[in-house]
């Protein structure tokens, strides 16, 4: 087996394990379940970016 062609084969194995890798972590999304909409607390006015509670008054966003 020449040389070239065996340094092919390891390239093409170790490009298919990173693959394999990288798609077996889209399972763990941590971030799946955290509510990115924006919405202004009624209570301090503030623009709340990401969850449903305001960080500076702890108020719960209330659905529209």
């Amino acid at each position: 087996m020449s040389p070239s062609l065996l340094l092919f084969l390891i390239f093409v194995a170790l490009i298919a394990f990173i693959a394999k890798i990288a798609t077996s972590n889209f399972k763990n999304d941590t971030y799946t379940d955290i509510n990115t909409d924006e919405w202004n607390c009624p209570s301090c006015g503030f623009l709340v970016q990401v969850g449903d509670h305001c960080i500076y008054c702890n108020t719960k966003r209330i659905e529209e």
